[in-house]
């Protein structure tokens, strides 16, 4: 490798110049190995452009944790030709990286949906809740937390029993596996060996975070009787547990990465980027999806065809959206909006959300000095015939990283490790109503700030949203020692929300009503949560450490005296979101009045159009919503194939 001469070199004889070029040339270089432009499909558009729109068989509308799969497998057809439309970009190098995720949200990589504010929850969020969703190559699989969850048997028989035939747990655990490649031996060899997929495109591993608070967490667990299960993708539901993430070699492994990344030089398979879907064309006479229209960097609206289907995979927000503005949705609001209607649906309704309440403990840290900040502006730079990769940078403004910070960062780098991360590994499932039933209702994971993470913790506060007098006292906590952060999470909530649009603008927001905690038991249910997570503050493990609960003034909540009451209130005023929400698109039977789509995800009335994302989920899996996302869209592929082969094989048989 070429080296270079540092501004400094009359102080050097040479080596140490030479040794400090070749050490920036090779952050430089590991740098750009995390997103080179030429790892992604290519963008068709421009050729689209100038040669015209072809005609597809299937479009499918978003490349984020669905449509990247539903794209891909489609396209293992030579026969097909497949359009994947996005409206994002390239993954940025951020996304890449598993310790940035929260530097991507209320950014242009993020769609920044927000919710309407609420007057029953969320009562410190002024602004209403931001409600990320990623704008790329990947989408939400490219900025979530990368905990891979898929939740238990009973979750998905009951959607069977619901009569959604062929989604009971039997079925869709084939798909989870053959989404999955395991890259833990030590998993592999377990009881619970024939859960876990190997050789799938969605890399999995574990990762073991080295804080010793991680070790302090597990210790004071198994003090409070607390089961260790050695593999929660195993059939024990309750207990603490190491998740696993989408990970491979330190790097995130999104949708995009794993599915579209494999099939970027097919032939058959077209992706456009910064292709804004605004609506399905349908042909009114026959009530048939024949392509959509869609604006390409901001041009004029153009129609792409399909021959055989549309495939919307946008997301929960974005898919009721584009379905509404197409004339599916519910009546009134077409009405009300002057937009022609095709069909009667109970589009944006059925909303749920896995909410979670923050339980805050501070780690004091009296030995350490106050953190040096180190200006990112007035960090050397190298000059300028050193290769500089080719990523644009989006700052607002100079970011203030500390010593520690940097140091986290050079080790990834260097040597991609991610056990540094603000993401504990630790998770924690328990039923707080029946100690005999084997199936959880809260959910418990966590993260870590370090004393001084102000680069990283401001952004954090910043997409919390919480009121500035919260702020101020997570602020200093983080100035005087180690933040760490329980999240009580609630699997099943009854409170369900509904989403409307506001305008036939499609560019315009929509109207989120979350509608936390308007059901009696959800409140209940997590301040039971948060007093499992008050135990461990007893512990020995927990006292050994200085850990201590951070008070968070609430001027209505009154003194923390430590009842149900205060901690109702405290709910109240800091539940928020975990980004897990599903329904907007529900499948159900024909005797479902709220269904949308039926169990092989035709929208009804209208013939050639499917809907393939989370929005279709009739319930919430009890854990993350990304790992059964990709798992709906590997079972929806093979449905698809499976109709149209069918369709095709009787054709050729008529024509003989």
């Amino acid at each position: 490798m070429e080296t270079f001469t540092l501004p400094c070199a009359s102080q050097s004889v040479g080596p140490a110049n030479q040794l400090i070029g070749l050490l920036i040339n090779t952050l430089l270089a590991s740098q750009c190995a995390l997103s080179p432009p030429e790892m992604w499909p290519k963008d068709y558009g421009p050729t689209a452009l100038e040669k015209g729109f072809e005609e597809y068989d299937f479009i499918v509308v978003g490349a984020g944790s669905a449509g990247s799969v539903v794209a891909s497998r489609l396209s293992e057809n030579p026969n097909w030709k497949v359009l994947l439309l996005e409206a994002g970009g390239d993954p940025p190098i951020e996304s890449e990286m598993p310790c940035m995720q929260f530097t991507l949200q209320n950014t242009p990589y993020d769609w920044n949906f927000r919710t309407a504010p609420s007057k029953k929850s969320s009562l410190s969020h002024p602004n209403g809740i931001l409600w990320s969703r990623g704008k790329f190559l990947g989408g939400t699989s490219g900025m979530n937390h990368m905990l891979h969850l898929r939740g238990n048997n009973r979750d998905y028989d009951r959607w069977e029993m619901d009569r959604n035939v062929g989604w009971g747990w039997n079925t869709v655990l084939q798909y989870f596996k053959k989404s999955e490649d395991m890259l833990n031996d030590q998993l592999i060899n377990t009881v619970a060996a024939t859960n876990h997929g190997r050789g799938g495109p969605l890399k999995i591993d574990t990762f073991r975070n080295t804080d010793p608070m991680r070790d302090a967490l597990q210790t004071a667990a198994i003090e409070l009787g607390h089961r260790i299960i050695p593999d929660i993708y195993g059939d024990e539901y309750l207990g603490f547990g190491s998740a696993s993430a989408n990970i491979d070699n330190g790097t995130r492994c999104s949708s995009a990465r794993g599915y579209l990344v494999p099939a970027r030089d097919r032939p058959n398979l077209h992706v456009i980027k910064n292709a804004h879907v605004t609506k399905v064309k349908i042909d009114p006479l026959t009530a048939t999806a024949t392509g959509v229209y869609i604006t390409f960097n901001k041009m004029t609206e153009m129609i792409v065809n399909a021959r055989k289907e549309v495939i919307l995979s946008a997301g929960v927000i974005n898919t009721p959206q584009i379905l509404m503005l197409s004339g599916i949705g519910p009546q009134k609001y077409m009405k009300k909006l002057n937009i022609p209607m095709v069909t009667d649906l109970p589009v944006g309704k059925s909303l749920q959300d896995q909410i979670t309440v923050p339980f805050f403990m501070k780690i004091p840290k009296n030995t350490q000095g106050p953190p040096v900040q180190v200006p990112i502006e007035n960090v050397p730079q190298p000059p300028t015939e050193t290769p500089i990769c080719p990523h644009g940078i989006h700052q607002k403004k100079p970011v203030e990283f500390t010593r520690e910070e940097m140091d986290a960062f050079y080790h990834y780098l260097t040597k991609r490790n991610i056990s540094e991360s603000y993401i504990l590994d630790f998770v924690g499932f328990f039923n707080t109503v029946n100690l005999t039933d084997r199936y959880p209702d809260i959910q418990i994971q966590y993260n870590l700030f370090k004393m001084g993470d102000k680069a990283i913790f401001l952004k954090f506060l910043e997409i919390m949203g919480y009121d500035e007098s919260i702020n101020r006292i997570l602020e200093s906590a983080i100035d005087q020692g180690d933040l760490l952060i329980s999240w009580i999470i609630l699997l099943q909530p009854k409170s369900m929300g509904k989403l409307k649009m506001q305008t036939a603008n499609p560019l315009d927001a929509l109207h989120i009503n979350h509608k936390y905690l308007e059901k009696r038991d959800d409140v209940d249910t997590l301040v039971r949560g948060i007093e499992i997570q008050k135990k461990f503050l007893l512990t020995m493990a927990f006292r050994q450490n200085q850990v201590e609960e951070l008070q968070i003034p609430i001027l209505t909540c009154g003194i923390n005296d430590g009842t149900k009451r205060y901690w109702d209130c405290y709910s109240r005023h800091m539940v928020t979101t975990t980004y897990n929400t599903v329904g907007t698109a529900k499948m159900g039977p024909d005797t479902d009045r709220m269904a949308v789509v039926d169990p092989r995800l035709n929208v009804r009335g209208v013939k050639g159009l499917r809907v393939v994302d989370a929005s279709i989920m009739p319930t919430l899996p009890s854990g993350g919503v990304n790992a059964p996302t990709v798992m709906i869209a590997e079972k929806a592929s093979d449905i698809i194939k499976e109709d149209w082969i069918a369709r095709e094989s009787l054709a050729t048989r008529l024509e003989l």
